[in-house]
């Protein structure tokens, strides 16, 4: 698996039940364009909005509906015994990968998160993409991952949400420099030409819900050495990943800008996030617009 990974967003009513037809589509429409996977329960799709039973419902219906790309189901809990639960139902649908956000809310140190990934690489054969996003959770560091990904042969990658090239750099030395199959991935738009160009795998990026023409040709350019396009979409993307500091959330940016490009996800997040308003929707169809991403 390398490439581009979409983090897909979960699409809702205006009753805040989820819109499985909306969900379909855009599953259908990245499936079109070409992206190399497709991952469901993510951040971008507000994970920690669904309960256990949705967080299920949904996994089931991307599998049913991801054909021709990797498929990845997110599993985190702050609840151990819920993660298993999560991961198992993931592997018995026949998901490729599961991703696994660290406990948030309650600090924990090394030991207790080596313990709490044990625990969940133990219970299960199917291949783990750890997911460091320290700006929410508990940080993974790199002599943990490396740790982890020595011990347990089914930990078979991570995402890096973390604005650090120094990090990554770490972790594409000292872990993938140890085992050549363990992928890294970074989870920021700008970040990703870095992290290929470091030795990483690709990259799992919310922009690529509505934009993901230009991580892919930005992937294309790299992948046949053109490096002059792969550094002017580099700086595309570096442009787009402004978005985030536009809005008041993540989903609210990613949301807003969907629906200035035409998809039809409707612009509504759950409690308890909100979604801005005209002021920041004209922000982001500004940006879009200095892309040309809108007429």
């Amino acid at each position: 698996m390398r490439g581009v990974i979409v983090p897909l967003v979960t699409p809702f009513n205006e009753d805040y039940s989820i819109d499985f037809s909306a969900l379909e589509e855009h599953i259908e429409y990245l499936q079109k364009v070409g992206v190399h996977g497709i991952f469901v329960n993510a951040t971008t799709g507000e994970f920690t909005s669904l309960n256990k039973e949705e967080m299920k419902l949904l996994a089931e219906r991307g599998r049913e509906l991801v054909n021709s790309a990797f498929y990845l189901v997110g599993t985190a809990s702050t609840n151990t015994f819920e993660v298993i639960e999560l991961t198992r139902h993931a592997r018995d649908i026949g998901a490729d990968y599961v991703v696994i956000a660290p406990p948030y809310y309650c600090p924990l140190n090394e030991e207790a998160l080596f313990k709490h990934y044990s625990l969940i690489a133990g219970s299960t054969d199917i291949p783990i993409i750890l997911y460091n996003i320290p700006s929410c959770a508990n940080p993974l560091r790199v002599s943990l991952i490396k740790r982890l990904a020595l011990e347990y042969s089914n930990i078979a990658g991570i995402k890096e949400t973390i604005d650090s090239i120094n990090h990554v750099r770490d972790v594409i030395s000292e872990v993938k420099g140890e085992r050549k199959d363990f992928k890294v991935f970074t989870g920021l738009d700008q970040h990703f030409l870095n992290t290929l160009m470091l030795g990483g795998d690709g990259g799992i990026m919310a922009c690529a819900n509505f934009a993901p023409e230009l991580h892919l040709r930005a992937f294309k350019a790299f992948e046949e050495r053109n490096f002059d396009d792969a550094i002017a979409y580099a700086g595309k993307l570096a442009q787009l990943s402004r978005i985030y500091d536009l809005a008041s959330s993540f989903g609210s940016a990613i949301k807003l800008a969907m629906s200035l490009r035409g998809f039809s996800i409707k612009p509504v997040l759950r409690p308890p996030y909100i979604m801005d308003g005209e002021e920041v929707k004209e922000r982001v169809k500004h940006l879009l617009l200095s892309l040309e991403l809108i007429p």
